[in-house]
């Protein structure tokens, strides 16, 4: 049987949003956060009322571009040395375009109040879950495919 590695690249894009997710709803949990990353997705669409569901799927379309754009671009170019630094920098990338397009379009325009610092750092960070779990599935289902 074969598999399509662009949808098996989207896939993984889009589950790799989980752990990121986890890790910045636990950071809200303890009050270091004030959004979730699937928050934050939301407000794109709702502007000021956050929902986690509608956040959850865009959020997973967000990762899936993602990661198409690792597997067809970076992969293809540099090869699959060091995936996990590969993975990790094009989340950090990622995470910098958008996060200046929602400062631009959301904060900017005082659709929600300024956001804490800790709220970016707490963003930031989960930004290497993700990467780091992106990799580690790159390799896992799609190197050997």
């Amino acid at each position: 049987m074969t598999i399509n590695k662009s949808m098996v690249a989207c896939l993984i894009g889009a589950l790799s949003t989980i752990p990121y997710e986890l890790l910045t709803r636990m950071l809200k949990l303890l009050g270091y956060a004030k959004y979730s990353v699937y928050d934050l997705s939301s407000l794109m669409i709702t502007i000021n009322r956050p929902d986690a569901i509608l956040g959850s799927f865009l959020s997973m379309i967000l990762g899936a571009s993602i990661a198409i754009i690792l597997y067809r671009t970076i992969i293809d170019w540099l090869g699959w040395d060091n995936l996990i630094l590969k993975s990790v920098f094009i989340g950090l990338q990622s995470w910098l375009l958008l996060e200046g397009l929602f400062m631009w379009l959301i904060e900017g325009r005082n659709f929600i109040p300024l956001r804490p610092i800790s709220d970016y750092y707490s963003q930031f960070f989960s930004v290497f879950v993700f990467g780091i779990t992106m990799g580690v599935l790159f390799r896992k289902y799609l190197k050997s495919a």
